[in-house]
């Protein structure tokens, strides 16, 4: 077994194979970066022809990420750099992803050992997005990082006492939150959670108006560039599919659940010799069968597309059984594990929701639910009696399921099926 020592070593080891090999774990960074490339060069060539049309020629250039990474980039361009040295400018985000996850878990989780914070950090190496999309530039990485730089201010604000200091971090977390949402937009519906966690707070105040008037003033420049470019971000579609079937809360629900539910995965063996855990008699309450309604309900309007993403577990049904049959099993149980664990809670129910919202395009790919999962079990999922969960019982298992997740990855795109 190698010592926690050496990890950060072998690692970043990997890593930086990885990026002299072009690695694309993902599967799809490559051909992504590829694609945007264009962009960046029209940015550099002629910006202001270029941000007046973009995301109006959805037939010849079809685009629904955000203009700004390819703006913010495009200058270095204008000051010589070739735009082969993207990618080197690109992985230097790297350092404050890991900088404000250290801070973050300096306020959640008191008195951690260097050596588990070691391992958390190598796990952000591990993690097939955050490598791939350090190696072929892509907006997603950037706003992930001013998420978690979010989510450093609101856990000031939670553990600060000081009024003042109180409502600073409230107003930074609602800065970075937004500049994350202007990079990708999918991470401006956290906006929710945020303002329904300062409301318990504040309530009906002079203060929680401020942060609202914020929130929109900071959200007004994204609101007029959208209905100029009439929705184009809503327009896009990368696939042509009927609307019933792109407008389908049910596909959502159940692939999403069914890829989150992996994150969760490396906890069971900790939180199961807790006190979580319901008596049988609990499997008769009306909340086991209003979960199974639930379920019947989904499944009944589930019709995803094979071309579209999915996760692990809709490959494989397809896979070893063409059909939906392992997906539906899986979102089956992973309702009833969350049930058994007790995280049916109004904010957990919350967080699920905007995590639905959150994937607002049609196809569902698991890079913009990693390592975002990790962030928000540790410093946003509220567990039974206000229970933190402990770092130092289940970081071993994260990183072998990161190991084993890689590996995986790494096996899919090296084989075709």
């Amino acid at each position: 077994m190698i010592k926690i020592g050496y990890l950060p070593i072998a690692v970043l080891l990997s890593f930086l194979i990885g990026f002299f090999l072009g690695e694309d774990s993902l599967g799809g960074g490559k051909n992504d970066y590829l694609y945007h490339e264009k962009y960046f060069l029209n940015f550099y060539e002629n910006f202001f022809y270029t941000f007046q049309n973009y995301g109006m020629d959805q037939v010849n250039s079809n685009v629904r990420n955000s203009p700004l990474f390819y703006m913010v980039f495009s200058f270095f361009l204008k000051i010589g750099f070739d735009i082969s040295y993207l990618k080197y400018l690109n992985m230097l985000i790297i350092f404050p992803l890991i900088f404000y996850f250290n801070k973050c878990i300096d306020i959640k989780y008191k008195k951690i050992s260097l050596n588990v914070k070691i391992c958390f950090f190598s796990i952000l190496l591990l993690s097939p997005t955050v490598r791939t999309l350090l190696i072929w530039p892509y907006p997603f990485i950037w706003a992930l990082t001013f998420f978690v730089i979010s989510l450093y201010f609101y856990l000031k604000f939670e553990n600060t006492v000081k009024n003042n200091k109180k409502i600073i971090s409230a107003y930074l977390n609602v800065f970075f939150l937004a500049l994350s949402a202007y990079f990708t937009p999918n991470f401006s519906v956290f906006a929710i959670y945020f303002f329904y966690r300062y409301f318990l707070v504040y309530g009906i105040s002079k203060k929680i108006f401020r942060i609202f008037l914020l929130n929109v003033l900071i959200a007004l420049p994204a609101i007029y560039f959208v209905i100029v470019k009439d929705f184009y971000l809503f327009n896009s579609s990368v696939y042509e599919i009927d609307s019933s079937t792109k407008y389908n809360l049910s596909n959502k629900i159940i692939i999403i659940t069914t890829i989150i539910i992996l994150f969760f995965i490396p906890l069971f063996p900790i939180l199961q010799k807790t006190k979580f855990l319901l008596s049988k008699k609990n499997f008769f309450e009306f909340k086991f069968f209003a979960i199974l309604i639930f379920v019947l309900l989904n499944v009944f309007y589930f019709n995803f597309s094979k071309n579209a993403g999915g996760g692990i577990f809709f490959h494989l049904s397809n896979i070893l059984f063409d059909n939906y049959i392992l997906v539906y099993i899986v979102f089956l149980l992973s309702l009833i594990l969350f049930y058994i664990l007790n995280l049916y809670n109004f904010n957990n129910i919350l967080i699920f929701i905007l995590l639905i919202l959150y994937n607002m395009q049609f196809s569902i790919y698991y890079k913009y639910f990693d390592p975002l999962m990790i962030f928000i079990i540790l410093f946003l999922i509220k567990f039974k009696n206000d229970y933190k969960i402990k770092l130092e019982k289940f970081y071993r298992e994260y990183l072998i399921f990161y190991v084993i997740f890689l590996g995986l990855n790494l096996l899919k795109v090296n084989i075709s099926y």
